[in-house]
């Protein structure tokens, strides 16, 4: 996360989650045709952060939820 502070940092976060990936190398990846890959283990990840006190976050609506993308997910972001 150190290395994108710039950037939005959530489960459809091209940038991110690519570069999780290519780090990690998780075990479960869902690749779709546009946008990000699904990783469930970065969201559990982040809210373990978040309840650590490590990230702050926010609630944010997605309106192209219909197309394979969650209705709702939260924007993490380094504490200052």
């Amino acid at each position: 996360m150190s290395q994108h502070k710039d950037e939005f940092i959530d489960v459809v976060a091209d940038d991110f989650v690519n570069a999780y990936i290519h780090a990690f190398n998780p075990k479960t990846v869902e690749w779709y045709p546009y946008g990000a890959p699904k990783v469930p283990e970065i969201g559990k990840l982040l809210a373990e952060l978040y309840k650590e006190n490590k990230v702050s976050r926010y609630r944010h609506y997605c309106e192209f939820w219909q197309d394979g993308y969650p209705k709702w997910f939260y924007i993490y972001f380094l504490q200052g």
